[in-house]
């Protein structure tokens, strides 16, 4: 008995801290949203940040994505002056590139370093794009300098890119190659007696095999080899053209590994020093006094710099923007849903919206559509590419810039795209279509729940707690099909490529971004800017043949959806730091990727269930 009063007190007291904990946090979030409202009324424009002279810190406390949290802000707030726990912090890869673009002509930057501490990375094709800028940002023979206690694998990715590598005289770098995996199901599902009901097309369409197997399969494994070690390649050979060594030495063979090891006597840096990883091993303070003689030093003892959230202040407004001439960005970013767009996944009604605002405003001339998505509902995905499509018939070209994943719904909005862009590494293709029905009635009758009526057709008999009527698996099927073969008359149109050819490379197969070139899946390999350069020439081929003047400057707007209200905005970050909390107290073996999976099947909302979506694709670390 005392034993179960101690449990029931335990969890009262945690039930009590965690009321506590969130209360407090909105608390908060009101005062900081208060705060900057201020903040905003007072300052209209962008204001150049007061700096004089120094570095340029890119201290990226955070993940890159192609748009910025919009509490970003309130997050670092959080940690660094109440030293609490929050999400790690979304920055815009776009944001980034602009900084540094930006701090390459600024007298004041004499250069950059990167403290890559709490970076927690992002897809290659991110940070291809920041790597790329940086490498340009040396041309201007302004050192980069990357800084770290250790590096993790993203970490020192970017890391690579610095003129010098230090790294603390007890880190280490974690280079160790990349692991693709995933959660299976089938086994719980029997033991609950669950009954997933999968229709779909495609011999690789493995997107439906967590709910069916509890291994991957033949096929899967075979697709999932190829891309991931294609990944691996150009992620090793950027790295060992960065520090001038042997692409196999980035991650050696177990043997050479240990041998190598035990030469250094298992002090990881050194070991790291051994094989070119770093420039030089350094404390905490030899390093803060090499860069005081870099940059100077200011009043608090240490290198002269600005970081990189302050710096961004200066930036101009990508989403405000003014001009005769204009070329319209439209993020697709996360699942595809039917509806509204959220933090985290790109609805129909909301893409619609912005694609019919850029086709009824006259200055802008064309669409660059940014896809980073593993797709989702299969009607959401056409609603959005029909509006592109609505917009070509208009006259404005539509081209699509693929980040780091533009698979399945994110590709069948593409294929009828004027051009796509594809990063060398991005995940694409994933071309099929599945449907999913998890029904329970075992469960429910394990439980003594039965259900029972009448209804006037099978098909009105639909229920999770029955099985699901032959005729609507029949009806299903039939749908999906329909949906494949859509897909591929989609692709063959949109790419002008004959329809089998097509069938050969899609069933589902996913593509890295070179492999889908070859395929003839995309039209060029490149970043946002090649899409953007593109873009341009096309708009100004089509002005030409109509007999009017090229447009000799653009401007770029990025479009989005007003800001929600207040409110809106407090209770979403409410939101995200109350995951934070229960994800910490609860700590459990898998949270993470079980939170994952759940967070997945909440956003297939599709009105038919059918779904082009390429679940594993982004399970890379």
């Amino acid at each position: 008995m005392l034993s179960i009063l101690k449990s029931l007190y335990r969890v009262f007291r945690i039930f009590r801290e965690f009321v506590i904990s969130l209360f407090f946090i909105l608390f908060v979030l009101i005062c900081f949203a208060i705060v900057s409202l201020m903040q905003s009324d007072t300052q209209t424009n962008k204001q150049i940040v007061p700096f004089d002279k120094g570095a340029l810190m890119l201290n990226l406390d955070g993940y890159l994505a192609d748009n910025h949290d919009e509490f970003g802000d309130f997050h670092r707030f959080l940690q660094s002056e109440l030293g609490g726990e929050s999400e790690p912090v979304k920055i815009s890869t776009f944001d980034v590139v602009r900084a540094i673009r930006k701090a390459a002509q600024d007298e004041r930057v004499t250069g950059l370093v990167l403290d890559l501490k709490y970076f927690e990375g992002g897809d290659l094709s991110s940070l291809q794009f920041v790597g790329k800028q940086l490498n340009a940002f040396k041309d201007t023979n302004k050192p980069v300098i990357a800084i770290g206690e250790h590096y993790s694998q993203q970490q020192y990715y970017l890391a690579s890119f610095a003129d010098k590598i230090y790294l603390n005289k007890v880190g280490f770098v974690d280079l160790h190659g990349l692991n693709y995996s995933n959660l299976y199901f089938k086994t719980l599902f029997e033991k609950i007696e669950a009954v997933p009901h999968i229709f779909r097309v495609g011999t690789y369409k493995s997107a439906v095999e967590p709910f069916l197997r509890d291994d991957m399969s033949p096929e899967a494994r075979q697709n999932a080899t190829l891309w991931v070690n294609q990944l691996w390649q150009q992620f090793s050979q950027q790295i060992a053209q960065n520090r001038e060594i042997d692409a196999k030495s980035v991650v050696p063979a177990p043997k050479v590994y240990i041998e190598q090891f035990k030469q250094a006597k298992g002090d990881d840096a050194q070991y790291a020093l051994n094989r070119k990883l770093v420039t030089e091993l350094v404390t905490t303070q030899q390093l803060n006094q090499i860069l005081i003689d870099t940059f100077g030093e200011d009043n608090e003892k240490v290198y002269r710099h600005i970081d990189f959230f302050d710096y961004a202040e200066s930036l101009t407004d990508r989403f405000e923007v003014t001009g005769k001439h204009k070329i319209a960005v439209i993020n697709i970013e996360g699942e595809i849903t039917w509806g509204e767009s959220d933090e985290s996944s790109a609805g129909s009604d909301t893409i619609v919206r912005l694609l019919q605002q850029a086709q009824d405003d006259d200055t802008i001339q064309g669409v660059i559509l940014r896809i980073n998505s593993p797709g989702g509902s299969a009607m959401a995905s056409e609603l959005i590419r029909q509006q592109a499509e609505a917009l070509q018939q208009a006259g404005k070209p539509v081209i699509t810039s693929m980040g780091g994943m533009a698979a399945s719904g994110g590709y069948w909005i593409a294929a009828t795209s004027d051009k796509i862009i594809a990063s060398p590494s991005t995940l694409t293709g994933s071309i099929g279509i599945f449907g999913l029905a998890v029904t329970f009635e075992k469960t429910a009758k394990k439980l003594g729940i039965s259900e029972d009526g009448v209804s006037t057709s099978p098909l009105a008999s639909q229920s999770a707690l029955k099985s699901l009527p032959k005729e609507q698996g029949e009806v299903i099927q039939i749908s999906i099909e329909n949906g494949y073969d859509r897909f591929l008359e989609l692709v063959s149109r949109g790419r002008k490529m004959d329809k089998t050819a097509v069938d050969k490379i899609a069933q589902g197969q996913v593509w890295l971004g070179t492999s889908a070139f070859e395929q003839g899946l995309v039209d060029q390999l490149g970043d946002f800017n090649d899409a953007y350069t593109i873009t341009t020439e096309i708009i100004n081929q089509k002005r030409q043949a109509e007999g009017k003047p090229a447009i000799e400057k653009f401007e770029t707007q990025w479009l989005i959806e007003q800001q929600d209200d207040l409110l809106s905005q407090i209770m979403r970050d409410f939101k995200m730091q109350s995951k934070v909390h229960i994800a910490r107290w609860l700590n459990l073996p898998f949270s993470q990727q079980l939170s994952r999976s759940k967070d997945v099947l909440e956003k297939l909302n599709d009105p038919k269930q059918t779904y082009l979506y390429c679940l594993n694709c982004g399970s890379v670390k």
